[in-house]
């Protein structure tokens, strides 16, 4: 079986800034900045005989470039919510552009390979909380509710190999997908 997603990488040039809001919350699980991504779809355990499939279906997928800019945080479940933070992000402006993306690679692939059909939420996963996130989040979201992190245009996305180990997931890209010029 191979673990699958399919997402679009952040630009190396935003990475430091990104990186610089990694800290200040105790019990926080940071993602590293070589894995800063924004998933479109997880496929999760896929029979490795599905691959070649999986990759002729993604090359049917006609989009235009587009331009993003990574804009505010926020907490799933949201603030206010009777669940604790599990999830830290960054949001995107406009998140149209990503949400038609993701919409053209469910098109191509179908529901057929996911578990469960969840809504999409573009974001930018910056932390994750095995507890109960202290006070030190609500700071933080505070401190920066009004982050701007600059715009970058979006020409591709990726099939990407995600496996599991001790020290954290590494994950590789099997295959890219440019986007409409």
């Amino acid at each position: 079986m191979l673990r699958l997603f399919i997402a679009v990488d952040l630009p190396a040039e935003l990475r430091p800034a990104i990186a610089h809001l990694c800290q200040g919350i105790g019990g926080a699980r940071w993602t590293r900045p070589e894995q800063l991504h924004i998933t479109l779809r997880f496929l999760g355990d896929t029979p490795e005989d599905r691959l070649g499939d999986i990759r002729t279906r993604l090359r049917a997928v006609r989009v235009p470039r587009f331009e993003l800019a990574l804009r505010g945080t926020g907490v799933f479940p949201p603030a206010g919510a009777r669940k604790p933070a599990r999830v830290l992000w960054l949001g995107f402006d406009p998140p149209e552009p990503l949400r038609a993306l993701k919409d053209a690679v469910d098109g191509v692939l179908g529901t057929d390979l996911e578990t469960a059909k969840r809504g999409f939420s573009p974001h930018l996963t910056l932390a994750r909380f095995p507890t109960r996130p202290r006070h030190d989040l609500d700071r933080f979201l505070a401190e920066h509710a009004g982050f701007d992190g600059g715009r970058f245009v979006v020409s591709d996305f990726h099939l990407y190999r995600s496996t599991l180990r001790p020290e954290g997931a590494l994950h590789e890209i099997a295959e890219s997908y440019s986007l409409l010029a």
